[in-house]
């Protein structure tokens, strides 16, 4: 179920981007997605960010997330890779390196923030692997246009704006993708650049461990994310 905030608590919006390493597979089967995404609904709650929209790709994350600090995302972000490392290495017997370096922009318009939804939700059909955004299960984007209940999202001023009912807001972000991407815009957001308030990107947590640890398989001891695939990854 997906909770609305206030725009007093909204804090600072990041576009974050978390690929698998050396353009490697994160998710490979059904249980990986979902596992993800219970680590980062509870490391959401633990350190009070917000996610506003996600996709998950077989090789990367996409992320809309706020805080009142960067501090709160970085370790947001930090526990749920590691946690995620952890139920890999012990389900599927990997052993190296998932992550590649996180990177993240920040997101000072409410224009930017909507268009950057819209980029993050479209990518499994720019990708191929879907026909259209409500086709692809791991995203925030049945949640915005249809209404469904989603674990992770929570709902930021700019979307609510969108109208004064749920069923506005879901017509009024409908409407939004049936009009075509700025596609140097989608360019700039798959290199984190599009929404920086500086030149470069806006590194959330800098100054510490981005690649996730090279954890051993654990014998005769469960991760704290509870599976049981069994699949090669």
């Amino acid at each position: 179920m997906s909770h609305k905030i206030s725009r007093k608590t909204a804090g600072i919006t990041h576009h974050i981007v978390q690929r698998g390493f050396d353009g490697g597979q994160c998710f490979s089967i059904e249980d990986d997605y979902l596992v993800y995404l219970e680590c980062l609904k509870e490391e959401a709650e633990r350190h009070r960010c917000q996610v506003h929209a996600y996709v998950l790709l077989p090789d990367r994350v996409h992320l809309l997330a706020s805080s009142d600090t960067e501090h709160r995302l970085g370790a947001m972000m930090r526990n749920v890779c590691r946690r995620y490392v952890e139920y890999v290495n012990y389900v599927h017997q990997h052993n190296g390196t998932l992550w590649a370096r996180r990177e993240s922009s920040v997101v000072d318009s409410q224009q930017s923030l909507l268009a950057c939804y819209r980029a993050i939700e479209s990518y499994p059909v720019r990708s191929g692997i879907a026909e259209s955004p409500t086709d692809y299960r791991w995203s925030s984007h049945n949640h915005h246009a249809l209404g469904c209940d989603d674990m992770v999202t929570r709902d930021h001023p700019a979307y609510l704006a969108l109208g004064k009912t749920g069923c506005e807001r879901q017509a009024a972000y409908c409407e939004s993708f049936r009009q075509p991407l700025d596609e140097r815009l989608t360019g700039e957001i798959e290199t984190s650049r599009a929404f920086g308030r500086a030149p470069a990107p806006v590194r959330v947590g800098d100054n510490v461990d981005w690649v996730a640890p090279q954890v051993q398989p654990r014998r005769g001891a469960r991760p704290r994310t509870t599976s049981h695939a069994t699949a090669a990854f």
